[in-house]
């Protein structure tokens, strides 16, 4: 059998140095090694960061240049031991012009605001609060009252439609603290429904629906994490929060 023969073949490669990109010509850029590219691109960062301000500037967050002043609500979405508690005696705020008439039934709506901060406001705070569809606003200090830190007051209109407000969603009290307007929406724990006005007794009354009552579920619902929709809370508007009832 004849052996075959075996070629050692030896292509010649052209050096890639010697051939030109098809797009060459006249306009094109130079080639620029990656080091080089990442120095560049390092350099036009920094002054991009220089034209906008320094790392961890905030003169452009939302919360520059509010006043110290100014305050917003927020409802208490994430119940805990810290927040979770109401305990009466509340101060109460009526806010509606007619007076309740003792004998007739009415169905209560309210919510209960906590002053989540650590200072103490008083009438000259102008803090000032009011329902929708009536011209009026009511305000929430007078005289020597004061609203002191972790103190609730309890904010109620009585009625006699089952939910005097316009929408669920974006409808509530509106309250302006510190030239900060916020709305603390009631929801469905904030409703009793037909109860007979006695002004003897309604403060205790209503003090035991807002901690005890169906809302609250009988006072352990938000303990276990359950949802109050009347439970509120105001602090700071420089507070970075994404649950405010409202606006500047």
């Amino acid at each position: 059998m004849r052996e075959r023969q075996i070629i050692k073949m030896r292509p010649g490669f052209e050096p890639l140095e010697e051939k030109s990109p098809l797009s060459a010509g006249a306009s094109m850029a130079p080639l620029v090694s990656p080091r080089a590219r990442f120095l560049s691109m390092a350099s036009t960062t920094a002054d991009i960061s220089g034209s906008l301000g320094a790392v961890g500037d905030t003169s452009d967050s939302p919360s520059a240049g509010i006043p110290d002043n100014r305050y917003l609500v927020y409802r208490i979405t994430n119940p805990n031991r810290f927040n979770d508690e109401l305990t009466p005696p509340f101060s109460h705020r009526l806010v509606q012009s007619s007076q309740p008439v003792p004998g007739q039934i009415y169905n209560v709506l309210y919510v209960a605001v906590r002053n989540g901060t650590a200072q103490t406001f008083d009438a000259s705070s102008g803090f000032s609060v009011r329902f929708p569809g009536q011209t009026t606003s009511f305000q929430i200090l007078t005289g020597s009252e004061q609203w002191k830190p972790g103190q609730e007051f309890v904010f109620y209109v009585l009625t006699k439609k089952y939910y005097p407000l316009p929408s669920r969603v974006d409808s509530g009290f509106a309250f302006n603290l510190g030239n900060a307007n916020s709305v603390a929406i009631p929801g469905p724990s904030g409703i009793f429904l037909r109860l007979r006005y006695n002004p003897a007794t309604f403060d205790r009354t209503l003090d035991s629906i807002v901690a005890f009552g169906a809302g609250a579920q009988g006072g352990v619902g938000p303990k276990f994490g359950l949802p109050d929709t009347a439970i509120y809370e105001f602090v700071s508007a420089k507070t970075r929060r994404i649950d405010f009832g409202g606006y500047f």
